[in-house]
Formats: C-alpha cells, sequence, structure tokens
C-alpha cells in the first residue's frame, strides 16, 4: 500500500463514520506515524509502506472512529500558533481559548507595570506558556490539582524553551494563598481561569469530549462550582488592581453574572463574545 493509497481509504473510512474533516485527519495520522510532515507526504504519493506502518494507521483510524480526539492520538495540538503536547490527563486546547491571550495581550500592549500573571487550572499549560512567550516582562504562575497535568505542562514549558513559569499542585489560588513562601505582593494580578464548566447533562450530551478526563470537563450541577471557588478565595486578595478572565459556556452569562454580583460586588465586569457571537468569555475587573 502507498502513502496516497493509505490516506484515501483511511479518509474513507473517516467520512463513513462521520468523522467532520476526514481527508486532514487522514493526512495527520500518518504524518504521525511516518514522523514526516504533510508536504513530505504529498510530494511522495507513491512511496509504500511497511506492514507495521499500515497496521498502525489502520488502528489509529478504528481509534478515531471511536471518538478518540484526533490530538490525543497524535499526541499534540496547536494552540495560538505553537504545538502543545497533550494526552489523556489534558484537556485538548480549543481555538476560542485563544481569544483569553488576545484580550490579554490588548490590555498589556503599552503597559511596563509589575504584574504577575496566574493561570489557574493550567491543564496542558497552553494559556500560560503562550503569554510567556508573547509578552516579556511579568511574572507566570500556574496552578492545577492534577500531577499528571502538571507534568504535561511543565514538558511543554520545556519544549518552548521557558524557565520562568512556576508550577504550583493545588486547588485554583490556594497553593499560591497558603503558602508563605509563595506570598502574592503588590503588583497588579491578571488570573486566567479555563476551568471546567459542563453541567452534567451537557457532559453527557457532548459525545466530542467522552474520551477527555471528567475532572477538566465537569463544573458541578450548574457548571459553576470552581468559579463560586475561586470567587471566594479572590475575596481574600488584597491587591488593588485585579483583571481575572473567565472562560464559560454560551448559556452561562445570566448566572455567572448574577454570581460575581454577589460574591464580588466591588467588582465591575463585561462578558465578551467569541467569533460565533456566542458568549464565551467573562472579563472581571477591581481597579
Amino acid at each position: 500500500m502507498t502513502i496516497n493509497q493509505a490516506i484515501i481509504e483511511s479518509a474513507r473510512k473517516l467520512q463513513k463514520n462521520k468523522i467532520p474533516t476526514p481527508r486532514l485527519d487522514a493526512d495527520l495520522l500518518l504524518s504521525f506515524i511516518l514522523k514526516k510532515p504533510r508536504e513530505w507526504m504529498l510530494a511522495r504519493p507513491k512511496f509504500k509502506l511497511t506492514k507495521f506502518q499500515i497496521f498502525k494507521i489502520n488502528r489509529l483510524v478504528r481509534r478515531r472512529i471511536k471518538g478518540v480526539p484526533l490530538a490525543y492520538l497524535v499526541k499534540e495540538k496547536e494552540f495560538y500558533g505553537l504545538k502543545f503536547k497533550v494526552n489523556k490527563h489534558v484537556l485538548v486546547p480549543r481555538p476560542e481559548t485563544e481569544m483569553m491571550v488576545d484580550v490579554i495581550r490588548q490590555q498589556t500592549a503599552d503597559s511596563r507595570q509589575q504584574i504577575i500573571f496566574i493561570d489557574v487550572g493550567t491543564g496542558s499549560g497552553c494559556i500560560i506558556i503562550t503569554l510567556a512567550k508573547k509578552i516579556r516582562f511579568g511574572r507566570f504562575i500556574a496552578t492545577d490539582m492534577s500531577k499528571k497535568a502538571l507534568k504535561i505542562a511543565k514538558e511543554n514549558a520545556e519544549l518552548h524553551n521557558l524557565h520562568n513559569i512556576k508550577f504550583l499542585q493545588g486547588n485554583l489560588l490556594s497553593p499560591i494563598i497558603n503558602n508563605p513562601q509563595s506570598p502574592i505582593p503588590n503588583p497588579q494580578l491578571i488570573i486566567t481561569a479555563n476551568l471546567p464548566y459542563l453541567t452534567p447533562i451537557q457532559l453527557k450530551n457532548s459525545p466530542t469530549v467522552q474520551t477527555e478526563p471528567k475532572n477538566a470537563l465537569l463544573g458541578g450541577s450548574d457548571g459553576l462550582k470552581y468559579y463560586r471557588e475561586l470567587f471566594e478565595q479572590l475575596k481574600t486578595l488584597k491587591n488593588k488592581k485585579i483583571t481575572v478572565l473567565c472562560e464559560i459556556d454560551a448559556g452561562q452569562s445570566g448566572p455567572i453574572a448574577k454570581l460575581i454580583k454577589e460574591k464580588l460586588p466591588e467588582y465591575k465586569f463585561q462578558i465578551k463574545k467569541d467569533l460565533r457571537g456566542l458568549d464565551r468569555l467573562v472579563k472581571i475587573e477591581k481597579i
């Protein structure tokens, strides 16, 4: 079987099973197996595969048909033009989360103040690592409950040759608030929080996320469990200037607005829409 035959056959199987981008997926799976870029394959359509390579592409195609995300199969995902390692212990980075980075870059474009960037529930580390790559000043801290997620985040920091990010294990801001050796000094804080926000019903009705870690998806009965905890923690911070960016489900804008008014009455907030026109990002500020 040649490269071209393998791609055509794989794409046919994927299309038959209603995988949204069959040809692209087939290309990327074979590229991963051959450890060659797509351009290399396109230039060699008659290159013959070994029996073992054919076995591997067929196995990956079967797993893709069963709903395993492409990123888990090829062990990486692009975010904001950068590549990140991913595995079953972290959520696959989503394009809509890039909006968070855009907002922060716009906010800090002309700033040279002392800023501490904190990413809570960092997962693969894609947000904090992208910020550290794109913003050349400030301090960078990331937290996560999961040791296995932090391991991937640290590997991604190494992959991008970044050594200025402090990774801490714990719930949201607790490893910073409760650690006397890591106090939060007075400078401005910018906190990013792409926390689990699906309800059990949403999770059940979302077949595309069934193989991703449930603890990175489920946000309690109303999807706001972890944001509720984060807002309680924010009350303990004495910093004069704090910006918090929270990613939400489009249907949560009303409930989270009510929650902010209840828990953080001194904060102002606005809800921003993503490129599809859906409520996606909540910007909360104490100035």
